[in-house]
């Protein structure tokens, strides 16, 4: 049943006592219960005189409209002699002159008839009522039917609906099919689902020996052809269509999907509770109708045994992420959903949702198609443009509705699944009709508190699935998800919170600084470990010299570790400065090509940087003995350079393992996550991680090596310098730990990144 708003024709005053619209919504009660007893069987057909006040002349002006709507919802929706709005108008001469009729009256005939599968186009309106067709048509060509399933069909060229001067009702043989007959090519075992004009049907098509879902319906429309040409897990396939010709049906047929809709498990959630809302819950609502049906329960299923052990938020992140990545595919060939609803999701036997019932979709790749030819949906999922463009004042046009709008529908349906209830329910304005009601719908939706309506969310609710919700609600579209692809990406990473948390802007002050200074960081994190190591380095090969060499050596050894350390380390300060200049560029690229390189570029700049730290180190271990020429025997030169290349190697490696773990730290928590944040990169490439891991590895067996080499420099030295044994083993030691620490936190974070990694094969998917 369709809510009603009582509205007033010409000549009723605006100031009307509250017990005249008491006694208007007595009198529309009334005829609805006697609409629904003759429906049932157990009265006569109603009469709209016997409900009509006749001694109070305002009272009947102000009732009259709203029976006449209540009147025509029932004869049409359930084909019981429908009558037209000229015949209303000859029996109640105080509605007008068909040329004075109201046009919002009117328009509720036309929508009824359109509800009832028939097809309403632009001539008819033009010849009938010419004065009203103007604003008619605009009602019509932005309204479309903002009920269940809905098909609209507004145009001058398509073919009229009319013998003589006689509309025809809608075909009565829709609803009238059972379980044992047959149409065309198909056997009907099941009834699936009913709408006000349509059945589906588990069927046996004979031809090919196979079971379908078979929709049958009165109506005509580009579904098909908008639903073939789309293959994917989350979107029902549809095989073909067929237009029988006795009795005129149209027959939509396409595979089947026995476990049920979104709205079962809706209600079962309102229903349930609160300590049994999991996903067991889910697997109940679609075990019961996989039971009703005779279908088999799956065994073995792994995504039925995520579902068991999911709490009803993760629950409804899957669901909502499946959906997202449903609707990106279709948005990817040009079509728009524009009627997403629990209604309109169907449930696999595992649990995965289809979206279904692309009736009033838009294929934007069709250069014949016009977006007002299919345009509908159910008022309460709509979008503020979407709802703007069915009030023909408001100057919104189907044209502005794409993939944005289903980006909101699908937060209204997550919303509700989530939570029981929608963030915005249906408004019933007591007066000012449909329009009205829209107009207060749009202000509703403009004018949100957030903050208020997120009390509305379960306790359990992450703050990660809050602020996607959130976001997809947000009145203006610029606000809310680019695309249902980036929709699709930010529900994944609610199944996973250290994904999540890794994609959001920094919290803490230490990594915030890092991310607002990326110059100082990298050169710090380059620098420190270098400058530590080149300390060690000097002062442990100048004591040594010290201690066993004459003067003359220490002098030459000075001056030449000043040349060398002058040269190499401003060198390796410019280097790293260059290096992290390229880093900053990257981290806002101004062309797709440096988009492309700057993920790769980031996750790897730490191995750049700690191979150009091995490169310098080395340069120096072969300049320092050849320009220090120490003069003495074989001997003592070969226990020297044995010290000194000791010392250069723990030095060379503390040099390019702590700094490579501390720049990939930052590459990978901080600065390729604002890539993906920023929208310059989508997501790592999987090989790249992988690649990482190993680097990771690698570097950290070399780390492993620093205590084990102080060791054995600080043993060669000698008792002398026994302040060696304790810096090179226990500050190697320490740094081991540190540097395991490190590693293991970037892994973290690289396993938060595969979830959202390209490239990754079949393989590593997990439900």
């Amino acid at each position: 049943m369709t809510n009603r708003s009582y509205s007033t024709v010409p000549g009723a005053t605006s100031q009307v006592e509250d017990q005249h619209w008491v006694s208007v919504a007595l009198a529309v009660d009334e005829l609805v219960e006697a609409w629904e007893s003759y429906l049932a069987g157990n009265g006569p057909e109603p009469c709209i005189q016997e409900f009509l006040p006749a001694d109070d002349e305002m009272l009947r002006r102000l009732a009259l409209p709203e029976l006449v709507k209540i009147d025509l919802e029932h004869r049409w929706h359930h084909n019981r002699s429908p009558r037209l709005m000229e015949s209303y108008a000859e029996e109640f001469p105080e509605l007008g002159a068909p040329g004075k009729l109201p046009a919002e009256l009117i328009h509720e005939e036309l929508q009824a008839r359109m509800q009832a599968g028939q097809e309403v186009n632009g001539r008819e309106i033009k010849n009938r009522f010419p004065e009203q067709a103007t604003a008619l048509l605009s009602l019509v060509g932005g309204m479309a039917v903002a009920g269940t399933p809905t098909n609209t069909y507004f145009s001058e060229t398509k073919k009229e609906s009319r013998v003589g001067s006689k509309i025809e009702p809608a075909n009565e043989a829709v609803l009238a099919y059972e379980p044992g007959d047959k149409v065309d090519d198909f056997e009907l075992l099941t009834l699936l689902g009913k709408g006000a004009f349509a059945q589906v049907f588990l069927a046996r098509q004979v031809s090919l020996e196979r079971l379908v879902a078979l929709k049958i319906s009165s109506s005509r429309g580009n579904e098909p052809k908008t639903l073939a040409q789309l293959d994917h897990p989350h979107v029902v396939r549809v095989f073909d269509q067929r237009q029988n010709a006795d009795p005129p049906v149209h027959l939509l047929y396409m595979e089947v999907i026995s476990g049920g809709t979104l709205l079962e498990v809706v209600k079962r959630f309102r229903k349930a509770n609160p300590d049994a809302r999991s996903g067991n819950l889910l697997l109940e609502a679609v075990d019961e109708m996989l039971d009703a049906r005779g279908a088999s329960r799956p065994t073995n299923s792994p995504s039925r045994n995520w579902l068991a052990n999911a709490s009803w938020p993760l629950v409804v992140c899957q669901i909502g992420a499946q959906l997202a990545k449903g609707l990106a595919y279709a948005h990817e060939k040009g079509v728009m959903h524009r009627d997403i609803k629990p209604a309109n999701v169907l449930l696999t036997p595992e649990g995965s949702p289809k979206l279904a019932d692309f009736n009033v979709s838009y294929n934007g790749g069709q250069a014949d198609e016009n977006p007002e030819d299919t345009f509908g949906g159910s008022l309460v999922y709509m979008s503020p443009e979407q709802l703007q463009a069915c009030h023909p004042m408001l100057g919104g046009s189907p044209h502005l509705v794409r993939g944005a709008s289903d980006v909101y529908s699908l937060g209204v349906l997550l919303w509700e699944l989530l939570c029981g209830q929608r963030p915005y329910d249906e408004v019933s304005t007591p007066e000012g009709g449909q329009l009205a009601k829209i107009q207060r719908m749009i202000d509703e939706r403009h004018y949100t508190d957030f903050t208020e309506l997120a009390k509305q969310l379960p306790r359990d609710c992450p703050e990660s699935l809050r602020q996607v919700l959130l976001r997809c609600l947000q009145p203006r579209k610029d606000e809310r998800y680019k695309s249902a692809a980036e929709a699709a990406q930010a529900l994944e990473l609610c199944l996973y919170p250290h994904c999540w948390k890794l994609m959001q802007p920094p919290t803490n002050l230490l990594w915030r600084l890092i991310e607002r200074l990326p110059l100082l960081s990298i050169v710090l994190a380059g620098l420190v470990p270098n400058a530590l190591a080149g300390f060690f380095n000097f002062s442990y090969n100048r004591q040594r010299i010290e201690q066993g060499f004459p003067a003359r050596v220490l002098e030459r050894f000075d001056h030449v570790q000043l040349w060398v350390n002058g040269i190499v380390f401003p060198l390796g300060v410019v280097i790293g400065v260059w290096v992290a200049l390229r880093i900053r560029q990257m981290l806002r690229p101004e062309s797709p090509e440096d988009s492309q390189e700057a993920g790769s570029r980031v996750l790897f700049f730490g191995r750049l940087i700690s191979l150009m730290v091995l490169g310098l180190w080395t340069v120096s271990g072969i300049i320092f003995p050849i320009a220090t020429d120490l003069g003495f025997d074989l001997e003592g030169a070969v226990g020297y350079y044995s010290h000194f290349f000791m010392s250069l190697v723990l030095c060379g490696i503390v040099s390019m393992a702590y700094p490579y773990f501390l720049l990939t730290a930052i590459a990978v928590h901080s600065f390729f996550p604002k890539l993906v944040r920023d929208g310059v990169v989508t997501g790592p490439q999987w090989d790249h991680l992988q690649r990482l891991r190993s680097l990771n590895r690698f570097y950290l067996a070399m780390s492993a090596l620093v205590p084990m080499l102080g060791v054995l420099v600080a043993e060669a030295a000698g008792s002398e310098l026994r302040w060696a044994l304790m810096v090179a083993s226990g500050g190697g030691i320490v740094g081991f730990a540190a540097m395991f620490g490190l590693e293991r936190f970037i892994d973290r974070d690289l396993n938060a990144l595969e979830r959202i990694a390209l490239g990754k094969p079949r393989a590593a998917y997990e439900v």
